[in-house]
């Protein structure tokens, strides 16, 4: 198998997803140059983090987690993801993300990881939706970490933890309206572009309970208007917790 994966590595050389570099036989999607000096923020090991702040007086939500900083070359990552269809990278990179969420000692069990929908116009164009291939990923990542949800108290009153893998629901959310790009729109712009883009879908096969803890998964957090958006419809319509984890994060 070595050396039909070296035959293979030699015939379609893999690039680095941030620099480019052709990669070698032991390096994954980063170049090893360029994986030691991804910007991590470290928010999962800090509450009252700069995300966090960003939904103050907003919106009801727990905590914000985002991996790195989106800055220099580490936006290419998140545009081969979005744009070009390099979905291996998004999944390692949300997978690396549920691990790091699983590392902190008070992080919340994780009934259901929700993504961001898109609207099926442009999920019909893209072929996938970005936000679900980030969720999946850090369901992997937390189930590998030991991040379970709890199965219910035990004598202590505390919960003991499951074995059930966080479930992905990709369908709690839908986006009403086709809404245009944000890139190049400020805070209230955004809110307004958004405010009433979304909606709660009530026929979703599995309906998390009051009880639930979900965690919403976008790709960055710029302004926070769409995640904004969202997890209020979540706190509203079923009462639960939300937190927040997006691969990037601009200051």
């Amino acid at each position: 198998m070595k050396w039909w994966r070296l035959l293979f590595d030699l015939l379609f050389p893999k690039e680095c997803a941030v620099c480019g570099r052709v990669l070698n036989y032991h390096e994954q999607h980063f170049c090893l140059e360029c994986f030691a000096d991804m910007p991590l923020t470290y928010f999962w090991s800090v509450k009252e983090n700069p995300a966090e702040r960003v939904f103050w007086g907003r919106t009801r939500v727990e905590r914000v987690y985002s991996l790195f900083y989106y800055t220099n070359n580490w936006r290419t990552p998140v545009h081969l993801l979005k744009y070009k269809g390099n979905i291996p990278v998004g999944k390692y990179l949300g997978k690396m993300l549920g691990e790091k969420i699983a590392s902190t000692q008070e992080a919340m069990p994780v009934d259901y990881i929700v993504p961001v929908p898109l609207h099926w116009r442009k999920r019909m164009k893209r072929g996938y939706n970005q936000s679900e291939i980030i969720a999946r990923g850090i369901a992997e990542g937390m189930d590998s970490a030991g991040l379970m949800a709890p199965t219910g108290p035990n004598g202590n009153n505390s919960f003991q933890p499951s074995r059930k893998l966080p479930e992905v629901i990709p369908n709690l959310l839908k986006r009403g309206a086709f809404t245009a790009t944000q890139t190049a729109k400020d805070r209230l712009e955004r809110w307004h572009n958004v405010s009433s883009a979304f909606r709660f879908n009530p026929k979703c096969r599995t309906l998390p309970t009051p009880e639930s803890h979900i965690l919403l998964v976008d790709d960055v957090l710029t302004t926070g208007a769409t995640l904004e958006a969202c997890a209020t419809i979540l706190v509203e319509q079923l009462g639960c917790r939300v937190s927040i984890a997006t691969l990037a994060y601009v200051e």
